[in-house]
């Protein structure tokens, strides 16, 4: 068996796990159920160890070199100024919502949904560019 990667976290090293099993390589994972029932013994221990054998070194070079996948954004509204697929419900209602709660005992809902642009900055409504309004943008 040779070491790929140590990890401090149980997590991360499963993610590594998982991408190499994607691509026909065996991993095992060395120390993950002692780090999980206590984080301090990642350092003690080495952290968590993603084990290979040595016959599928060559395929795992290989796996680690390809960029990862982008994580699929289906159903995702494209932004209608930059048309970026990296968007994301606006978390500005949920901040006002709870700031409103902490200041006057009660929230100010805002039922809404809006989306924003993680490139651009863009804020919109996604129903009101359904349905062809442009006014709402900001």
């Amino acid at each position: 068996m040779i070491l790929i990667a140590t990890f401090s976290k149980p997590e991360e090293a499963h993610m590594l796990r998982l991408r190499l099993e994607a691509g026909g390589v065996p991993a095992y994972l060395e120390n993950e159920n002692l780090v999980q029932m206590d984080w301090m013994f990642s350092n003690a221990t080495g952290g968590v160890r993603v084990l290979i054998v040595e016959e599928d070194a060559e395929r795992a070079k290989e796996i680690l070199q390809d960029a990862p996948l982008e994580p699929d954004s289906a159903g995702m509204p494209l932004c209608p100024q930059c048309s970026s697929s990296k968007t994301a419900p606006d978390e500005r209602p949920r901040r006002w919502a709870f700031l409103t709660l902490l200041l006057l005992g009660f929230p100010f809902l805002v039922s809404k949904t809006r989306w924003r642009c993680a490139d651009c900055g863009l804020s919109w409504n996604e129903r009101n560019r359904a349905g062809g309004e442009s006014g709402d943008l900001s």
